[in-house]
């Protein structure tokens, strides 16, 4: 492949990422809200604010997608800027933004089967109105804290996936 084709291909990819980061953003924010909005239906006084720290998380989530999409779009773009202004010999690899966006696609569909885990922990928390027993020492803190830890893995594993999207787009594979 050519390196003008090679570059010209890096920025339709990013052309790609910044279409899908303004296509997805509304779904992001809808399962955010969604979130936000939730209560446990055995118990209405379970709300997502019992949950330590979940609010604030959840709240960021928007906006780091977005940046995260915009982000890969523009690093594509630069990319294939370089290729073709350079007439370097043309190594990128698509593998690399399929990580990228694969990892960012992800917060989207974790965010909109999160309340089936919201309602699985609330339900461990509830116990048929009792509660959960004091023989388990620390279960009912890290019952209550699970919820964000699980946000902050969506996260961590985006930026992951990320960084090696990145790093493998600027190494790149010879064509």
């Amino acid at each position: 492949m050519s390196p003008k084709i090679g570059g010209i291909l890096l920025m339709g990819v990013g052309m790609i990422f910044l279409a899908v980061a303004f296509i997805m953003f509304p779904n992001v924010t809808t399962a955010c809200q969604t979130i936000l909005d939730w209560e446990y239906s055995a118990n209405a006084t379970i709300t997502d604010a019992t949950f330590t720290g979940l609010p604030t998380i959840v709240g960021i989530f928007p906006l780091l997608s977005l940046l995260g999409l915009i982000t890969a779009g523009v690093i594509s773009g630069f990319l294939g800027i370089k290729v073709v202004r350079d007439q370097s010999t043309g190594k990128f690899s698509i593998a690399s933004f399929l990580i990228l966006g694969i990892g960012l696609i992800f917060i989207s569909l974790g965010l909109n089967i999160y309340p089936v885990f919201l309602d699985a922990v609330a339900s461990v928390v509830h116990n048929g109105g009792a509660g959960i027993s004091s023989t388990f020492t620390g279960l009912s803190s890290l019952m209550l804290m699970s919820p964000m830890i699980v946000v902050l893995g969506f996260l961590v594993s985006t930026v992951v996936k990320g960084f090696f999207g990145v790093d493998m787009s600027s190494t790149g594979m010879s064509d």
